[in-house]
């Protein structure tokens, strides 16, 4: 699946401009629409965007992140809004983060409104129960997967479950984002475990994979 940058998400975020739902450029299917924003820069980007709630009390929905540069870097953005798994092209993608979670069980929450907006920390506490580089609580990270030398884009389902939580893993190319869909790279969870000097990433259910050298693939040693 490869994340498309839709007309109107990518002049926002050339433009330096900052999202709302007001204007947004997808809203039509989602009746509900939070904006965003985090209190920080991370990793070198302002980050904003949008939420849609499946309904009111969901702490599930679609988004749209915008990553403005702040150093001259490469601006882009990622959305799954209106997108179908492709296995099961009758349920959207969906998207589940931390700080939305929180909003959802906190002592008198009783729904989202339709265009309000909340701030967001970019929260990176270890989780106790995974030995883990991958942030268990942020909503993203970026992350050398591959080995190339060069970070990838990682998106947290925030699963919770046995293995923790599984990362989505994306390239930022010109034409923006890719997502590695090879195994391992289409299996990270917070059991993932990532030797650099080896080139191998281990995995939980078959074991150890070397990573070839221009970072596409991994082959089984087992």
């Amino acid at each position: 699946m490869r994340t498309i940058l839709y007309p109107f998400l990518l002049f926002a975020v050339l433009s330096g401009f900052l999202p709302s739902c007001a204007n947004d450029g997808g809203k039509s299917s989602h009746p509900i629409c939070i904006s965003f924003k985090y209190d920080q820069p991370v990793n070198g980007y302002e980050v904003s965007g949008l939420f849609y709630p499946f309904d009111s009390l969901s702490e599930t929905g679609q988004v749209t992140m915008f990553f403005k540069s702040l150093d001259g870097g490469k601006d882009f953005v990622y959305s799954n809004v209106d997108k179908f798994e492709t296995d099961h092209p009758e349920y959207p993608l969906k998207f589940t983060g931390y700080n939305i979670y929180e909003q959802v069980f906190s002592d008198g929450f009783t729904g989202f409104q339709d265009g309000e907006s909340l701030v967001f920390h970019y929260n990176t506490e270890p989780n106790e129960t995974f030995d883990s580089p991958l942030y268990y609580n942020a909503e993203f990270q970026f992350f050398d997967v591959d080995m190339d030398g060069e970070d990838e884009f990682l998106v947290n389902d925030y699963y919770m479950g046995a293995c923790g939580n599984h990362y989505t893993a994306y390239e930022i190319g010109m034409n923006g984002l890719k997502e590695k869909v090879c195994f391992p790279f289409n299996s990270i969870t917070n059991l993932t475990k990532f030797d650099s000097g080896s080139r191998v990433i281990t995995t939980p259910e078959y074991g150890e994979y070397l990573i070839s050298e221009d970072g596409e693939m991994g082959i089984s040693v087992n």
